[in-house]
């Protein structure tokens, strides 16, 4: 039986293509990014691109390996779906005026169990460093996401997401939306030229604080259309994979911020989760300036919490980690009441409903969402038409009683606005006391 690992049956393989092809010309073995075999990269990164050491790049061809099934994702994009990243053997072809050379390139799967992809390159040593230029085109190429009117989704189970949520449908004080709109443009507009002269990476971040359910990812999804519709790129980091909150999404996110060739605004929900004592520093440099992604054309962090001391015990007095917080609070006012409780009554709202308006203030939006669906579905199951006040009663002493008791009748939200497959209105979670938010804090710039 072969005890070879499947990176040393490669590396078998592609000696043996090496020498049928060049003799006994002398080639360095090296890891190789995986983005090389990456169709859309391949696409991209055009023949007769110049690189270092006055070499240029002339074209690829995908030759049959007897260890590797080539197979290839999808990915749309733009407006039609084009191959993606593939796993299979390539040579590339490159132009230099002491002679033409090739590179020999195969990557496949580790194992059938992960899905991770091993790549290994067969370099002649005296083109080492346009090999590693041309690998940074590919990565580059791969990571820079178009201009589209979708979320750009790194981790989670699906590529891209659209978000639906429109500004008016948040329900908020109207200071905390005017404000956090208002930053969010005047940065864009005015302030990455102000950064660029202070030598500074135009990189912005801004901090929405609150306990569990007040929409905090409402508002993010509706931040998300707002750039949509101004022409930026929307970037989310999301959790819902088998590879969870990890560090090397937030590098990954980075990276693509950072290639990405227009405004970016980088949506990262619950960041405390992704702060493990592993990756804590390493996120706290991107946060401090650090490794701060420099996007030329400006990059915004819209990112959320419950629990901002797990960022940092004193993140409220430390200028420049987090630039503006945000506290999106419990439901206010009666009038705030009011407008939530309509929305999610939708054409079952009387006039009526007003009575139960006062005993909604200090609750969250997902608590009035939820005793709003429990009374249509309870007057919908007795066959009746219209929700009257006694339903709505019924439904508000039903989930308060479950609150009280222990008992978690909120599901908990599934991390990312776009996990629910639709409306954005994602953002239910066990409910905690309103005293778990902090007071607002503008910091300096």
């Amino acid at each position: 039986m072969d005890s070879k690992m499947r990176y040393e049956r490669l590396a078998v393989w592609a000696d043996t293509e090496w020498k049928q092809r060049y003799a006994d010309r002398e080639y360095q073995l090296l890891w190789a990014a995986e983005s090389c075999g990456n169709q859309l990269a391949q696409s991209r990164v055009k023949p007769r691109r110049r690189l270092k050491n006055k070499t240029y790049y002339t074209g690829v061809v995908q030759i049959p390996c007897e260890l590797v099934i080539s197979i290839s994702e999808y990915v749309v994009p733009g407006r039609k779906a084009m191959l993606g990243e593939t796993v299979g053997a390539f040579v590339f072809s490159f132009e230099h005026p002491d002679g033409d050379f090739e590179i020999v390139y195969v990557s496949s799967y580790y194992r059938d169990d992960d899905p991770n992809i091993i790549a290994i390159a067969l370099v002649p040593p005296e083109h080492l460093d346009a090999w590693v230029n041309f690998e940074t085109l590919c990565n580059e190429a791969v990571r820079r996401p178009s201009r589209r009117q979708d979320v750009y989704i790194i981790g989670g189970t699906n590529a891209y997401f659209k978000p639906t949520v429109e500004w008016n449908e948040v329900i908020l004080p109207a200071h905390i939306k005017e404000d956090l709109h208002s930053d969010m443009e005047a940065f864009f507009k005015d302030g990455v030229p102000i950064y660029q002269e202070l030598n500074l990476a135009p990189f912005r971040k801004l901090l929405l604080v609150g306990p569990p359910g007040t929409g905090k990812t409402m508002l993010c999804a509706a931040m998300a259309k707002r750039a949509l519709r101004r022409s930026r790129v929307v970037v989310y980091v999301s959790g819902a994979d088998d590879d969870g909150a990890s560090f090397h999404k937030i590098h990954h996110a980075l990276n693509v911020v950072a290639n990405a060739g227009y405004p970016v605004l980088l949506i990262v929900e619950e960041i405390d989760v992704y702060l493990r004592k592993d990756d804590k520093a390493r996120i706290l440099n991107v946060l401090d300036g650090l490794e701060s992604p420099n996007n030329a054309r400006g990059a915004l962090l819209l990112a959320t919490t419950n629990y901002p001391e797990v960022i940092d015990e004193r993140i409220s007095k430390r200028p420049g980690r987090m630039d503006r917080i945000f506290v999106i609070p419990p439901i206010p006012d009666e009038d705030l009441a009011r407008q939530m409780l309509q929305h999610y009554m939708g054409p079952q709202w009387h006039e009526e409903h007003i009575d139960m308006v006062p005993s909604l203030v200090g609750q969250t939006g997902a608590f009035v969402r939820e005793i709003a669906l429990h009374a249509r579905m309870l007057a919908a199951h007795n066959q009746r038409r219209t929700v009257d006040l006694e339903t709505l009663q019924q439904s508000v002493f039903s989930l308060t009683n479950q609150m009280n008791t222990g008992d978690d009748l909120l599901p908990r939200r599934q991390i990312g606005f776009g996990s629910s497959g639709g409306n954005g209105f994602g953002d239910l979670e066990e409910i905690e006391s309103p005293d778990a938010y902090i007071e607002e804090e503008r910091l300096d710039d």
